[in-house]
């Protein structure tokens, strides 16, 4: 039965079960609009600016903002019911589900985002060695320096703060905005908080659904390969490059996933996603002989490998994500025919 027409996307309601194949289907609609508007509202000398130029930033924020909105809207039309009537095998003691609760539940940011840094204890400790070499280089030079945490602030947060609130440029402000607001925001909204759900709805489980959600967000970031051969780059390195990308980002949209699913909140792993653009990728040249960090090889590779494992036990455990994962109690399960 159709959901009544009309339904507010932050109006609580029932949700309704799917076929797989509709869910599926949905997902690829909106993979294949939000990266379809990157090209269709942007204009083709916008295109051929770089990267990080703010008028390319601009439009494809745009854009992105856009879909993203689309999609909150719609969504209510196609998954919900505000009535548990209209819908004779859905479950009556389930809970309400709404686009509100999922995008703003705020209880599970901490843990989500600590549970991120845990994966990062490497390059953070990495970090904390740099600073305290470049401290006592100052030191043995006579130099008038701050006590640990003093430096620390003004070596690793501090620039980034004033390159945040005071840019030097539109080109950086866009930058920093895309990097750490929009891109998170939206993408989390589209590939987790409007995909995940109807893919549990159809009967997925909670492992498949965190495997196969973020095969859209993977391809998503396909295209880029596109912009670069269209811009003369070789075809090798644009295959290696994208299928490093592809890789990396389908592993990450996994934890996403499985962390949304677990907490039921897109605010959550939208920090976590903020967070990792910030860290960036791990940097592991310091098992190089030459590198200066070299001879802090063990203690790194043991923080790394501390970081892994910790994650790893978190990610099994109810101390940080909550057992049973909170998301599918929200949807409807169909009570037969499925």
């Amino acid at each position: 039965m159709s959901p009544t027409l009309g339904g507010n996307m932050f109006e609580s309601c029932h949700h309704r079960p799917c076929e797989r194949r509709t869910a599926i289907v949905y997902c690829i609609f909106l993979a294949v609009a939000y990266v379809g508007a990157l090209y269709v509202l942007v204009p083709s000398k916008v295109r051929n600016l770089t990267r990080d130029h703010h008028l390319q930033i601009q439009y494809r924020s745009m854009a992105s903002i856009l879909v993203s909105a689309l999609a909150l809207m719609s969504y209510p039309y196609m998954f919900c019911v505000s009535n548990i009537e209209e819908e004779p095998n859905a479950d009556n003691n389930n809970q309400m589900f709404s686009l509100r609760q999922i995008m703003f539940q705020p209880y599970f940011l901490t843990a989500v985002l600590f549970h991120t840094m845990t994966l990062y204890l490497g390059p953070i400790v990495a970090s904390l060695v740099r600073v305290f070499e470049i401290r006592k280089l100052s030191v043995a030079q006579g130099k008038a320096v701050g006590s640990y945490p003093m430096v620390v602030f003004q070596q690793l947060l501090q620039p980034d703060l004033h390159s945040f609130l005071t840019p030097d440029s539109k080109d950086e402000f866009w930058k920093n905005t895309r990097n750490y607001i929009v891109a998170p925001w939206t993408e989390e909204l589209v590939f987790r908080g409007c995909m995940i759900p109807p893919l549990l709805a159809s009967g997925m489980s909670v492992a498949k659904a965190s495997m196969v959600a973020p095969l859209f967000f993977g391809v998503a970031h396909v295209h880029h390969a596109l912009t670069r051969l269209a811009k003369g780059e070789p075809l090798a390195p644009v295959l290696f490059i994208t299928t490093f990308q592809f890789l990396y980002t389908s592993l990450f949209g996994m934890y996403a996933s499985y962390a949304f699913i677990r907490t039921g909140s897109v605010l959550a792993v939208t920090v976590s996603h903020a967070y990792c653009n910030w860290m960036g990728l791990p940097d592991l040249s310091f098992v190089q002989i030459r590198h200066p960090m070299y001879q802090y090889r063990i203690l790194l590779l043991a923080s790394f490998l501390t970081g892994v494992f910790t994650f790893k036990y978190f990610l099994k455990s109810d101390d940080l994500l909550p057992l049973p994962p909170r998301l599918p109690t929200l949807i409807v399960q169909m009570t037969d025919g499925q």
